[in-house]
């Protein structure tokens, strides 16, 4: 049996009239008397009776009427379905974040206007350190992951594209001597207790912390080692010590918390978003070209 017998079937039981039917078709009577025929012949009965006031169903025909629209029904959603799905409007993204991340107002924004675009893509969202996203992208447990720059064995393996460049802040107690300063230079935190991120981790963020301290003449006493940047400010709040977190974690809002802008060059950390290379998901190419040039947005004040 073939669609195309179930269709000149429909047709000519709504129309009741081989010659409407056959016009609404676009072809002519001869082929659609032959399918259905052919329809008659795989069923092994009739399913119209002809007369000269056109054609009525039998009850054969009238049992098969609500079946062959709901086959061709089904088709049509089916059709539909993976079309969406292929033009990315349907189906899941798995993204990865960083801690930190929420307080830019890059990743906010991208997952807004995404949700705003596709709102039937189901986003799974995972809270993860740099190196573990660059771990699961790899392995396709990840689509795409907000990282910051760090070192990685399968980094080649991943495609990258800065989405912004943020000021790092020095991150003091406001009963610190110097918190009441707009600015500082690192080297006059040189005899601070510092909080670091933790070597396990893999993390940029230390090395680019160490590399500043040694450019500004001093190797960082470390008071205690942390996973993710809000960590770090709670434990300024707490006086364990200072520490440099990006610009944007002023929006967390720690009491007892003050964010001093750093004078040395160099001192930035990039949001990268990564990606699979050969990763084909339609609901990441969309992600990625809404993740266009004007999202990187200014670095917060």
């Amino acid at each position: 049996m073939e669609l195309r017998h179930l269709r000149a079937f429909i047709a000519v039981a709504e129309e009741r009239n081989f010659s409407r039917a056959a016009a609404r078709l676009h072809i002519s009577q001869p082929p659609l008397s032959q399918q259905i025929q052919a329809l008659e012949a795989e069923l092994g009965v009739r399913v119209f009776e002809r007369g000269r006031n056109g054609a009525s169903l039998t009850a054969a025909g009238a049992s098969l009427l609500p079946q062959a629209r709901a086959v061709l029904e089904q088709l049509q959603r089916a059709v539909e379905q993976a079309q969406r799905a292929g033009r990315g409007e349907t189906g899941s993204l798995a993204v990865g974040f960083a801690g930190s991340m929420p307080f830019s107002a890059v990743m906010p924004q991208l997952l807004h206007d995404f949700r705003v675009a596709w709102p039937e893509v189901e986003l799974q969202l995972r809270e993860q350190p740099s190196r573990a996203q660059i771990d699961d992208l790899v392995t396709r447990k990840l689509d795409v992951g907000f990282v910051r720059p760090t070192r990685h064995a399968q980094l080649a393996e991943l495609q990258t594209r800065v989405l912004l460049r943020e000021p790092l802040v020095a991150a003091l107690h406001a009963q610190h001597p110097l918190a009441d300063r707009p600015s500082i230079r690192l080297r006059e935190l040189r005899h601070e207790p510092f909080m670091l991120y933790s070597a396990t981790l893999g993390s940029g963020l230390r090395e680019h912390t160490l590399a500043l301290c040694l450019k500004a003449g001093f190797n960082p006493r470390i008071a205690q080692e942390v996973h993710e940047m809000p960590t770090l400010i709670s434990l300024v709040s707490a006086g364990i010590g200072v520490g440099l977190v990006a610009a944007s974690m002023r929006r967390a809002q720690m009491p007892y918390v003050r964010y001093l802008d750093l004078l040395d060059a160099g001192a930035h950390s990039d949001i990268v978003l990564a990606w699979k290379r050969d990763n084909a998901s339609p609901a990441l190419r969309n992600f990625l070209a809404l993740a266009a040039p004007e999202h990187a947005a200014a670095p917060p004040g």
